[in-house]
Formats: C-alpha cells, structure tokens, sequence
C-alpha cells in the first residue's frame, strides 16, 4: 500500500484531526480508528499517545514530522494525525499489517 496516496485520499474524502494535542483529545472520546505518528516524534509524547489509545492502533510514519506535514499540505512539522473517518481511502488497513 501506498501509504502517502492513501493519507492524502483520507485527508481530502475522511474525517482528520492534525496535531498532537487534538490528537489526544479525540483519543480519549474513543472517536479515533487510527493514528499516525512521525518517526521522530519524542518518546514521551509517543507514550502518552499509547497510553491515550488503549486499543487503537498507532503508526509510525517513516518519516519525520515535516515529511508528515508536507504531506498533509502544511508549511509546519506534523507529529500526529488522527484518522476518525477514513473516507475513500484504505488507510485502515495499516493497522492490519
């Protein structure tokens, strides 16, 4: 799966939240089916994430948080994006693998 033409479907068609602390927030109406985290995102920021996420899935992007935020069309970095609706896209199948 192309995961760059996959989040950008999800962005344009679906539901997203950008950004930790929505992230976060969302998390924890149980709203959320997936998050996004970038490589580079710090450990203790990543953990209060996993901790917020119980039994939603999180995926580590490869890239760092201004690869994500390029990719989403921003002029800033992007440590996390939170999938509500995934629109068109199959984005959901990350958590899958």
């Amino acid at each position: 799966m192309d995961l760059s033409k996959e989040l950008k479907v999800a962005l344009s068609t679906g539901k997203i939240e950008i950004g930790y602390k929505v992230g976060l927030k969302t998390l924890s109406k149980k709203k959320a089916k997936l998050v996004v985290v970038s490589s580079n995102t710090p450990e203790t920021l990543f953990a209060k994430l996993k901790a917020a996420a119980g039994d939603i899935p999180l995926y580590k992007y490869p890239g760092s948080s201004w690869d994500l935020g390029g990719l989403c069309g921003k002029p800033y970095h992007v440590t996390t994006i939170t999938i509500i609706e995934p629109g068109e896209s199959a984005i959901l199948k990350l958590q899958e693998g």
